[in-house]
């Protein structure tokens, strides 16, 4: 089945980004002054950071604006075209100071000294934390793969990271993708049970050693320990554990490939 052409582009979609141009000021005509498209992407995500994504709309950010919905019109098509930009603006957050860690890990030094895994390590838990700050726009990056300029130049780092210290072409980018897939994954759990406190440490602690323990022995050797467990801890082991496969995976293709 062909796409019609006629078809507008789903904003955030491959199709949609290959007709972008870089933004340029519009001029405002009469009446109000302009707004600039950075001043309207800012402001867009400190309204998501306030309301969140499902809330957000063009009303809402013209009142913080103290301007118009025209003016965000002659800007922007819609508000899921705002919020697209206003995903790529978190990225680029990240993006600078991981580059640095990058050319380093290229050049055998690796972060402090150290291997690719550090650098690994290093770059998942600031993008970890940089999803944190920002939680509003965590459904946003569930339904879009973030392909913007600054998404394209993060992806770009994080490969290379991998490329750089012998991972051959596909198994960088499982590599990658697995990273950045589980971080994600882990600030959008994280995000969805930190409005509860029904899951808490002590009433978990009271409830599982409620548990008839010949039912759930399991539960009963180790529950006591499963909700002291701080989300930062939990996080960095899973990383490890992740890492530390990658770092087997690529010993084991050295190894078949120096059998050859």
């Amino acid at each position: 089945m062909t796409e019609d052409p006629n078809c507008q582009a789903v904003p955030g979609s491959p199709r949609w980004w290959m007709t972008r141009a870089p933004r340029a000021e519009k001029s405002a005509g009469r009446g109000r002054p302009s707004v600039s498209v950075e001043r309207i992407i800012a402001t867009a995500l400190e309204t998501v950071d306030a309301v969140g994504a499902q809330a957000f709309n063009m009303r809402m950010l013209a009142e913080r604006l103290e301007s118009g919905t025209a003016t965000l019109y002659r800007h922007f098509a819609s508000k899921d075209e705002i919020l697209i930009y206003v995903v790529d603006s978190v990225l680029g957050e990240m993006s600078a100071d991981q580059s640095e860690v990058v050319e380093e890990t290229r050049q055998g030094q690796g972060s402090d000294g150290h291997a690719w895994q550090t650098a690994c390590a290093s770059g998942a838990e600031r993008l970890y934390r940089v999803l944190r700050k920002h939680p509003g726009i965590l459904p946003l990056l569930v339904s879009q793969i973030p392909i913007g300029p600054n998404g394209l130049k993060l992806r770009e780092q994080g490969i290379v990271l991998f490329l750089a210290n012998g991972f051959p072409a596909e198994l960088a980018a499982r590599a990658y993708t697995s990273v950045a897939h589980y971080v994600l994954g882990f600030a959008i759990q994280q995000h969805s049970h930190g409005a509860s406190e029904a899951t808490k440490g002590e009433d978990l602690v009271e409830f599982f050693s409620a548990l008839d323990a010949d039912e759930y022995p399991a539960i009963a050797a180790a529950g006591r320990h499963l909700p002291g467990i701080s989300v930062e801890d939990e996080f960095r082991f899973g990383l490890k554990l992740i890492i530390d496969g990658l770092d087997l995976a690529l010993a084991e293709l050295r190894r078949g490939a120096g059998k050859r």
